[in-house]
């Protein structure tokens, strides 16, 4: 009983963060501290938070850096984990068997030329191209359910494709249905 309190509580504490969170950000006050930092500690950071998770779920786990990557960049450190901390979250919760990997490079071609990419690719359940614009919008989500499989409020995507436009960046999804999903951020 006792830890149903507790995850309860939990879950109850992070809806009202991500509500608060979407209002500063529809309200243009959600503050950015941006600072230089090397990659690695956005790295160690993940692997330290998704471990375990992976381990649980039985799931194969990687976080691979690209030899062309950066040491440092400068953003916001906090909000770029929270993003990340979203995507891998989703990663795992709707990937049942197979892998969940990140990729960090640098961008060399493209609209995203020079930029850091985060992807974080699953081989979960997979989004139907008919609801890969729907996800980003907030309070839904693919199945367009309250009661779901997975839980969730549908706020996280919405929340974490704001965050990273403040950051001067963009989230992108590439996915097939029963197959998994890329999403990409690039700042």
């Amino acid at each position: 009983f006792a830890e149903t309190v507790y995850t309860s509580g939990n879950d109850l504490l992070s809806l009202i963060n991500e509500i608060l969170d979407l209002s500063k950000v529809e309200a243009g006050k959600m503050p950015i501290d941006p600072k230089t930092f090397h990659v690695r500690e956005v790295r160690d950071y993940l692997e330290q938070t998704f471990r375990h998770v992976a381990d649980q779920k039985g799931l194969s786990f990687e976080i691979k850096t690209a030899g062309n990557l950066p040491n440092t960049m400068f953003s916001d450190i906090s909000r770029l984990q929270q993003i990340l901390k979203n995507l891998l979250s989703n990663a795992f919760k709707f990937t049942a068997k197979g892998s969940v990997t990140m990729f960090i490079s640098r961008v060399t071609d493209g609209p995203y030329e020079n930029l850091i990419s985060f992807a974080v690719r699953d081989t979960g359940i997979g989004i139907s191209p008919d609801k890969q614009k729907l996800i980003f919008e907030a309070f839904q989500q693919a199945d367009g359910t309250t009661s779901r499989k997975y839980g969730g409020t549908g706020l996280g995507l919405s929340i974490s494709r704001d965050l990273a436009r403040l950051l001067g960046g963009e989230l992108t999804v590439d996915s097939k249905l029963g197959v998994g999903s890329t999403f990409t951020l690039s700042l």
